[in-house]
């Protein structure tokens, strides 16, 4: 284990013990809030949704399984973290952490596009169905879905399109040109040629097992959204309105409200718990670190 990572870890383990200590009153309300049952269950409901992301992740680096193991733990040693980073700042502290699992920095890239990609993609179908269904969609969460397939739609055809003009560019650049710029044209269209082919060998013959976990992953945190509302007992809760808030909040595990804290309070669970059989695993020399 690198000098590095042991300091990482060491922080994270530090941040994981402030924040029980600093939260402790707003957990113990939680508890007298909710039934700790219900507490448990909607606990339960948001790791799942966190192992599917894990899962997911797996698949997306088949054809590299050796970095399987290191991205399922990066993945878990920033998720805590990452949510206390504003303005989603988080995303990038887990590209970075990506970037370090694997050599190449293009499919650090790629894994973490395609994640985005399944998230963005089973989150419009989820806001489409609410339109569908004639149910009220909150004036946020119309931003959220015109971004969403703005944003989304552009990326992957501007990725793809212009992929394929520079073959052709290439070609011209090649046998004409002999200037820095030219130089320069060139170098940028073979790197996203190679962002290109890095994401569609993550993705070559799992895309329909990857869109599957996707909608699991979101399905279980819609659940334990579901479950949180039966718990507070809510008299009408506008769900689509708790699930935008949910959505946009730049603090997703350290928000004050309930909610916010119960998935903050899961995001601890899994850190203890990844933290511990890290530790267990290097003292019986079970796994090489």
């Amino acid at each position: 284990m690198s000098t590095s990572v042991r300091i990482y870890l060491a922080l994270l383990l530090a941040v994981v013990v402030g924040w029980l200590w600093l939260r402790g009153p707003a957990i113990a309300g939680l508890g007298r809030d909710i039934h700790w049952a219900g507490l448990l269950g909607m606990t339960v409901l948001y790791l799942c949704s966190h192992v599917l992301r894990m899962l997911r992740l797996v698949v997306l680096t088949l054809d590299e399984r050796s970095k399987a193991f290191a991205l399922v733990s990066a993945h878990t040693l920033t998720a805590f973290p990452s949510s206390f980073l504003p303005f989603k700042l988080g995303e990038i502290f887990r590209l970075a952490a990506f970037f370090r699992v694997f050599e190449s920095r293009q499919k650090g890239l790629a894994v973490w596009l395609a994640e985005r990609f399944g998230d963005v993609l089973v989150i419009t179908a989820f806001i489409l169905g609410l339109y569908l269904l004639n149910i009220d969609v909150p004036p946020a969460m119309r931003t959220v879905f015109v971004l969403f397939v703005l944003a989304s739609g552009t990326a992957l055809l501007g990725l793809f399109a212009i992929a394929k003009v520079f073959v052709y560019l290439n070609r011209h650049l090649v046998l004409t040109s002999l200037t820095p710029r030219g130089l320069v044209l060139l170098r940028t269209s073979h790197r996203l040629r190679g962002l290109e082919l890095a994401i569609h060998k993550s993705l070559e013959g799992r895309f329909s097992g990857f869109l599957l976990l996707s909608v699991l992953v979101w399905s279980f945190e819609i659940m334990a959204l579901s479950l949180f509302i039966n718990q507070l007992a809510i008299g009408e809760p506008d769900f689509a309105a708790l699930f935008a808030s949910g959505l946009l909040a730049s603090l997703p595990g350290g928000g004050s409200n309930s909610f916010g804290i119960y998935q903050s309070l899961a995001l601890v669970a899994l850190t203890i718990v990844f933290l511990l059989t890290r530790w267990l695993a290097t003292c019986l020399k079970i796994v090489r670190i």
